[in-house]
């Protein structure tokens, strides 16, 4: 079982940051291994071609192709404050999806996202097992004080498993993102978690981790 601590107690990593990217995560399942740019494949860029898998994602209205992807990747790798991950099963060794964080390096603020492109582990809670290896690693080893998202109106189901993972609404953004191939503005519901709220509830979300976590 995990323990919670109040955050004044967690050592921040001094590792260097080229330390933590090359760090693979661990949940339940899956493993979050740093992404290479031999990761952009056609595999890759099928999940991204992918409308429904999309819809509520920026992506789904940028180039991608297969030079565009590329050069995002090459992108993300190189940012010292971003980590990209390749969601892996651990049981058969298939890449299934992606995740990312990147933490604010002056106000310890983090942001994420994550797409499961594997059509056959939707369903199966590998996204909430990937996002709670996230939040470990930001809150525990890279110091956010803070992560924060917004939902479209339309995404109910990334708004449930927000509040499943103790995140609490903090406002309403009218019209403010771009949602579906048609491109239509809609509302962004905003999500904030706090460190410590985090620290008082994350061993509810045991299961999630490695059978052998401490």
């Amino acid at each position: 079982m995990s323990i919670a601590t109040d955050r004044s107690d967690v050592a921040v990593s001094a590792a260097p940051r080229d330390v933590l990217k090359a760090r693979t995560l661990s949940a339940r399942d899956v493993d979050l291994r740093p992404f290479t740019l031999s990761d952009v494949t056609e595999t890759y860029q099928a999940w991204l071609l992918d409308e429904e898998s999309v819809q509520y994602l920026d992506v789904a209205r940028t180039d991608r192709s297969m030079p565009a992807l590329k050069a995002y990747a090459e992108g993300v790798i190189a940012n010292p404050h971003r980590f990209f991950y390749m969601i892996v099963d651990r049981e058969t060794g298939a890449d299934i999806g992606t995740a990312s964080v990147a933490v604010d390096p002056l106000h310890g603020v983090a942001t994420w996202g994550y797409l499961v492109g594997d059509r056959k582990f939707w369903g199966t809670g590998v996204s909430l097992q990937a996002q709670v290896a996230l939040f470990d690693f930001a809150f525990d080893v890279l110091g956010a004080r803070r992560f924060y998202g917004g939902a479209a109106r339309e995404n109910v189901m990334s708004q449930f498993n927000l509040k499943r993972l103790g995140f609490r609404k903090e406002g309403v953004f009218r019209e403010h993102v771009r949602v579906g191939a048609d491109g239509r503005l809609t509302d962004s519901i905003y999500y904030g978690l706090l460190a410590r709220e985090w620290a008082e509830i994350r061993d509810k979300f045991d299961d999630f981790r490695p059978t052998d976590h401490g």
